[in-house]
């Protein structure tokens, strides 16, 4: 057995777009080549007709200060104790109520000493504390995360682990010099046209919820946020980002960026162009890869 397959025997919690999480021991889903189609999900999880899987969360043992932390469409945001999660039935828990129109979209893992940042489709962005947020249980709604105008939905929602934190504070004491301002850690931004850039994170001041929150982008009127990455992680010698961004387009192309290519700009700026696209095609997904994820080719070397 491979060190791969030992890391996968913890649980994990599937969240749905209608609310609701699910389980499943990651060591039952059969592992496949990269080519491979993969098995559908209705082999593994009792899903109902229409349910879409927003995101997987890996789990291992469940500490009393992590927590589950929602974000809809609509700007409500919602954190839950891992507690709560301990028992999932095979159709299911409900994790968030959610009214007509709204959906959850993303959700991660976190503590109380994790920053989070969420961003519109529109550029806005916030920076919050994870502990501001008030730990509710699984069947509640959530708070207002961010007041949004007309037509405007969340774009995307990260966290900013409380090491990196300490960074950021140290980097934004130091903001009055320019090399300081533009070191990282850094939000990467990319557009639904396949534009995009990285902005200092010490740009971005820490507010409370139900804000509007402060320009990350400015778009033109028919472009908007594809997604917002918090990266710097992971850094090279010489003070660079090593994680890299996969772009898919709406008909099929990837592209895999270096995080480290990606010119910084200011919180006004345009942005660079990250991949160019067809005619009126758009940016179906982006992921951040991080360079500390093994790579297959050392996967195999650490089999026993």
């Amino acid at each position: 057995m491979s060190s791969k397959n030992v890391r996968l025997s913890n649980g994990r919690p599937i969240t749905l777009d209608k609310g609701v999480v699910y389980s499943a021991r990651a060591y039952k889903i059969p592992e496949c080549t990269r080519a491979a189609a993969g098995t559908p999900l209705v082999q593994i999880l009792s899903l109902s007709d229409g349910e879409r899987i927003t995101s997987i969360i890996p789990v291992g043992e469940l500490a009393a200060d992590q927590y589950l932390i929602m974000l809809t469409v609509n700007g409500f945001i919602k954190k839950v104790s891992l507690n709560y999660f301990s028992s999932i039935r095979s159709t299911g828990i409900i994790a968030i109520q959610l009214v007509p129109g709204d959906e959850l979209k993303w959700v991660r893992c976190c503590t109380n000493e994790d920053l989070v940042a969420m961003a519109s489709q529109n550029g806005m962005v916030i920076l919050s504390s994870c502990e501001i947020i008030r730990a509710l249980g699984r069947n509640t709604r959530g708070s207002i995360a961010m007041k949004l105008k007309k037509e405007d939905k969340m774009a995307s929602m990260d966290i900013i682990p409380a090491a990196m934190r300490k960074e950021l504070e140290r980097v934004s004491e130091g903001h009055h010099s320019q090399d300081k301002s533009l070191s990282g850690p850094w939000l990467l931004f990319v557009s639904e046209s396949g534009v995009g850039k990285r902005v200092p994170l010490s740009r971005f001041r820490m507010s409370s919820l139900r804000k509007v929150g402060l320009i990350g982008y400015k778009f033109s009127a028919e472009d908007r946020l594809a997604a917002v990455f918090v990266v710097g992680f992971s850094l090279a010698e010489d003070g660079e980002s090593d994680e890299q961004i996969v772009l898919v387009s709406q008909s099929g192309t990837v592209n895999r960026i270096k995080v480290q290519d990606i010119s910084i700009q200011s919180r006004y700026a345009r942005g660079v162009i990250l991949m160019r696209l067809e005619h009126a095609g758009k940016i179906q997904s982006a992921s951040l890869i991080s360079a500390t994820e093994t790579e297959p080719e050392e996967l195999e070397a650490v089999a026993v």
